[in-house]
């Protein structure tokens, strides 16, 4: 079986990428650095905790649980995890911005000895062998460049029992169009991804780990109007006045806002929601 196409990404220029433009993200997205999913008639930071509300639903988190957030962003998840079932939770991200950022807000609400961040690569990460209940990964394995390794890794790190929860930006599967492909390789350059597998291939890199699949489902409908509200953002003037003086791969991120809508639009890209289990020792 053919392996997702792979696209170029130093992930020092993910690093800095992410050091660079978190104030920025925090600022004009919340603390919540990921998609919304619309059911209602939801405002856009509605629509992003719904997401979180939809995964965890399909998840099943247990209360006190031992959750590791790979690619936390600034924490939004870490936090709301903890406030919502009591999880103890340790993020990771790339970027010490982030890491310091997360750190702080954690302190500020007294949250320090319940959710933790640490800076790692999960490109090299090497966990401890049944350590977490939970491994919670909201749109962050797009820039891992090996996700069947990865994927085995994060078996590994789950208790027996455990629980594997995903958000993930897809092409889409079956044969793409050279146009199709052309867009999605453009936009997977703008978005610093490493490479986009499909529906098929998650459900295959996390049975090949030996972890059983419950839901692989494709929300795509349900997240679209994400990219609507980003561009209007990305037309306002103070964000107009930033791009226009920021370096060459910020402005080829914020012009590829629209690429997204039409990606999705046109079927190119889908959006998966996945969540596998570990099985229990007998």
């Amino acid at each position: 079986m053919s392996e997702p196409p792979k696209f170029k990404v130093d992930l020092d220029h993910i690093r800095k990428h992410y050091d660079r433009l978190s104030f920025l993200y925090r600022f004009l997205w919340g603390e919540h650095l990921h998609h919304g999913y619309w059911d209602n008639n939801q405002s856009a930071p509605e629509a992003q905790v719904r997401l979180m509300e939809v995964l965890a639903e399909r998840a099943g988190v247990v209360r006190g649980s031992h959750v590791l957030d790979i690619g936390c962003g600034v924490g939004g998840s870490a936090f709301w995890l903890a406030k919502q079932f009591d999880c103890k939770v340790t993020g990771l991200t790339i970027s010490p911005v982030q890491a310091r950022m997360a750190a702080r807000r954690a302190k500020a609400q007294g949250l320090s000895d319940q959710v933790q961040f640490q800076v790692a690569d999960a490109n090299q990460w090497q966990p401890e062998p049944e350590s977490v209940d939970m491994i919670w990964i909201m749109e962050s394995s797009e820039h891992f460049q090996d996700k069947d390794s990865f994927f085995k890794r994060c078996a590994s790190a789950l208790k027996p029992g455990g629980v594997l929860a995903v958000c993930a930006w897809l092409r889409r599967d079956g044969s793409m169009r050279d146009d199709e492909q052309e867009l999605v390789a453009t936009i997977a350059e703008a978005m610093l991804s490493a490479s986009l597998g499909n529906l098929t291939d998650y459900q295959r890199w996390m049975r090949e780990s030996g972890l059983v699949v419950v839901t692989a489902e494709d929300i795509t409908r349900r997240i679209e109007p994400t990219w609507t509200h980003c561009s209007r953002i990305a037309e306002r003037l103070a964000v107009r006045c930033f791009v226009r003086f920021a370096d060459p791969s910020t402005r080829r991120f914020v012009k590829s806002f629209p690429l997204m809508t039409k990606a999705y639009a046109q079927g190119a890209m889908a959006f998966g929601l996945f969540v596998a289990k570990k099985c229990e020792l007998n």
